[in-house]
């Protein structure tokens, strides 16, 4: 079968592995659809992140299609469209990895839930590969990934009715975690970026109180700060100066919570972790889906305001281009012969 993968730093290709074999509690996808992440894809494909020798085959925001099932499975069954198939090290030859393989045309999912004898679904284990629970097609699907892993990540966070919160940051996680500051109550909830071009999208679509892209923040910010700061900042860009704002907007008593992911290249500085303010979060978007899904089909969330380019798995190049050249905000491959 054929893969994508970053097969030097910067460059992208196709390789040749061989069909992986599902084992007792693992299932058999067919890759349909597999979005690009606007952050860490990127850094994997020029070895800013998880560093290591190459190939690397890419994609993390992936669906697909069960074709087979091991002799354990009962959670998952042909036809089922899944979230997250993926590869391993051991299914790349050489010294080549998968980081998380989304971009093969077949992956695995486990059925952790058959394999420790508990119940299916995210109450028993907050497991990434799970059904998707809604009738969609793949590439509205894949954008179900970002918003899952940013909704979790808002929460653990804990936005909530009568929070403050800030988002530094501008690109689709940013819009995603401020718009969801919103829908779980806080208020106020402003957004933090460079580019005023922004400011629209933030406003419309994430519906914050105020998108700022100047170097002085308005009165009303300041006044914020001045009484002790935002009550959640969360840093979605990967950066020092992002974090460096992130503090400040966080004044004497708010916590900054780092989702942003910095390149190895410009790693955060140690003393900015030193903060007793100041914490890494992760996200378990399987746990989070049944209320995304709530939300969709209530008309609260649009998946189509986020996936913007849907191009064949042929196109890979040009899917990367416009992610680096900041046209998309959503680029997704279709399964299809590469």
């Amino acid at each position: 079968m054929k893969a994508l993968a970053a097969i030097e730093p910067g460059k992208l290709g196709i390789v040749e592995l061989d069909m992986p074999t599902p084992g007792k509690y693992e299932a058999l996808v067919r890759m349909d659809a597999c979005a690009i992440c606007n952050s860490t894809d990127h850094k994997l494909l020029n070895n800013e992140f998880c560093s290591g020798s190459f190939p690397v085959i890419l994609g993390h925001e992936s669906v697909g299609t069960v074709i087979e099932t091991g002799s354990g499975v009962v959670n998952f069954k042909q036809e089922d469209l899944v979230f997250r198939q993926r590869l391993g090290d051991q299914h790349v030859p050489g010294d080549g990895r998968s980081l998380w393989g989304g971009f093969g045309e077949y992956g695995l999912v486990t059925d952790e839930w058959a394999e420790q004898g508990l119940p299916y679904g995210p109450d028993s284990i907050p497991h990434n590969q799970q059904k998707v629970l809604i009738d969609i097609k793949p590439e509205l699907a894949v954008g179900m990934v970002t918003l899952m892993e940013c909704l979790d990540c808002i929460k653990t966070c804990g936005a909530s009715s009568g929070k403050s919160v800030a988002i530094v940051g501008s690109g689709p996680v940013g819009q995603a975690l401020a718009m969801f500051a919103k829908l779980l109550g806080a208020d106020p909830v402003y957004a933090f970026g460079r580019n005023p071009l922004h400011s629209c999208r933030f406003m419309q679509v994430s519906k914050v109180d105020d998108y700022i892209s100047d170097t002085q923040p308005p009165t009303d910010v300041q006044n914020i700060v001045f009484k002790g700061g935002f009550d959640i900042v969360v840093e979605a860009v990967g950066s020092i100066d992002a974090l460096d704002k992130s503090i400040t907007l966080a004044g004497s008593t708010g916590q900054v919570c780092v989702y942003g992911v910095a390149p190895g290249s410009s790693p955060y500085r140690p003393d900015q972790f030193d903060r007793p303010n100041v914490s890494a979060v992760g996200a378990i978007e399987g746990r989070v889906q049944a209320q995304l899904v709530n939300w969709i089909e209530s008309g609260k969330v649009n998946l189509s305001e986020w996936v913007s380019h849907v191009l064949p798995y042929n196109d890979y190049q040009k899917a990367f281009d416009l992610v680096e050249s900041r046209e998309a905000l959503k680029a997704v491959l279709l399964k299809g012969e590469a």
